[in-house]
């Protein structure tokens, strides 16, 4: 959400200067920018609770009354929610629908309380975007909306991914540090455990490939532990025999310390059952990192031509898959080709342009 911000803040001034943004924060927040630029104004919110559950309330109630006082011509909802009381027109931008599909991951009280505020938020908006044409398919599907008010606006990639394509030519000069490994090769999958992630399958898929093909690469996991734990997934890799080879790096921050294990990857796995979008394939592929990845929704839009798609559902499919890669040198470097072209088609400039464009429709209505 940090760089959906940044992002298109930096761009929207750059490509319509004569219009005033407004960026509304919580006063304890961390700034977006070291420098805003001259068309950006920043509000402050006093008084926003820290607390999820509390924010509900403020969200409904105190926000529609800060906004009405700067009288907006469009309000630009960028996290799945919209202010329901809101006195001007309102775009709304999801970022995530998977509580529909994997409810546990929201837990009981956030999906039920989901469920019944995005319909609410959707109808409450002139015009919605959400950044896949899967995705947009599921929220029509789920909630009832209008296709016709579902404008779908890809992501772009971060900065310091965009550069690295340039750096490839002279690779082992940018990253040759294989620490998290202890110098070994790997297989890299990032994301935080869900269980929608797929972690499981992935191991046990990794098993047989190592079992089968007896291949020197480790599985190297980067993300933070959240619903599925560290000791779920390390019981998994021991009742395949992979336990030495299956390595968790926990998050990595800052971002540049994603890219590097990126860079120095074999290949990277995404075997997702569920995204309305999907960076780790597209920041893979810019890496100049051959992607295995899901034959289904969303990441199998993102991947196109780019990448081998596998079954996610099925531990063997992905196996064969990431060997597959593994094996065959002449289908593994047509493919990193054609996903660094893939990536970097990718950009903010034109999420953003798209963006301004729907925003600016609004407010003129």
């Amino acid at each position: 959400m940090r760089m959906y911000l940044q992002s298109l803040l930096s761009w929207f001034s750059k490509l319509a200067q004569q219009n005033e943004y407004i960026l509304f924060t919580p006063d304890w927040a961390d700034s977006l920018q070291d420098e805003y630029p001259p068309n950006l104004k920043v509000v402050k919110l006093f008084g926003v609770p820290k607390n999820r559950t509390a924010r509900i309330f403020y969200q409904q109630t105190a926000l529609p009354l800060a906004l009405a006082y700067h009288r907006l011509d469009v309000y630009f909802a960028t996290a799945t929610v919209a202010p329901l009381l809101a006195p001007m027109p309102v775009v709304l931008a999801v970022q995530f629908i998977q509580f529909y599909e994997s409810p546990e991951a929201y837990g009981f009280f956030r999906t039920n309380y989901l469920k019944l505020i995005l319909p609410l938020s959707l109808e409450k908006a002139r015009q919605v975007i959400i950044f896949t044409e899967s995705s947009k398919r599921d929220l029509v599907r789920w909630t009832g909306i209008s296709a016709t008010r579902v404008n779908v606006v890809p992501h772009g990639l971060a900065q310091d991914i965009e550069c690295i394509p340039d750096l490839q030519g002279n690779k082992s000069a940018l990253v040759k540090n294989l620490s998290l490994t202890n110098g070994r090769p790997y297989i890299l999958y990032v994301s935080a455990t869900y269980g929608y992630k797929n972690h499981k399958r992935l191991i046990q898929a990794f098993g047989h490939m190592k079992k089968r093909w007896n291949f020197p690469q480790v599985l190297l996991l980067v993300g933070s532990e959240v619903t599925v734990t560290y000791a779920e997934l390390r019981e998994v890799a021991e009742s395949v025999g992979v336990a030495d080879d299956v390595i968790f790096a926990g998050r990595l921050d800052p971002h540049e310390k994603v890219t590097e294990t990126y860079v120095n990857a074999d290949l990277a796995v995404i075997p997702t059952l569920y995204e309305t979008f999907g960076f780790p394939a597209l920041e893979a592929m810019a890496c100049g990192c051959p992607v295995v990845t899901s034959n289904c929704g969303s990441m199998a839009e993102l991947a196109g031509d780019a990448a081998i798609l596998v079954d996610p559902y099925d531990p063997e499919s992905i196996s064969n898959g990431m060997a597959q890669m593994l094996h065959d040198s002449e289908l593994r470097y047509s493919l990193i080709e054609r996903g660094r072209k893939h990536a970097l088609s990718y950009t903010w400039k034109r999420s953003a342009e798209q963006t301004l464009q729907i925003l600016e429709q609004v407010a003129q209505r």
